[in-house]
């Protein structure tokens, strides 16, 4: 298996669409496996054969990848949980979001 990381900061959203893309529901493959390994999630995908590490941020980001809140609905709790500023977290949402797509971990809506 391959391993890659997903941290929120850093990351880019390509051509992902920013209006469009707030309304997305992004949700997390049902046959995806997690753990919490030393404080960071460690996610398994056996279908890609990769495994991925997340930071605290990617984490919380991940973990409201429900197909029921909308990217703009995170971005909104990313700030609250972690005191940042709106145009910080929507950057880091929707990077974060687009490379869990490019990665295979969300469900194609």
């Amino acid at each position: 298996m391959q391993e890659s990381k997903a941290t929120a900061a850093g990351t880019t959203h390509g051509n992902l669409d920013a209006p469009r893309s707030s309304m997305l529901r992004p949700k997390r493959r049902p046959d995806i496996r997690t753990r919490v390994v030393e404080g960071e999630t460690v996610v398994l995908d056996r279908r890609e054969e990769f495994i991925h590490q997340f930071n605290k941020t990617a984490t919380y980001i991940w973990e409201r990848c429900d197909g029921i809140r909308t990217s703009d609905e995170i971005t909104h709790e990313l700030c609250q949980a972690f005191e940042i500023d709106y145009p910080t977290a929507r950057r880091d949402v929707l990077a974060t979001v687009e490379t869990l797509r490019r990665s295979k971990l969300l469900e194609e809506c």
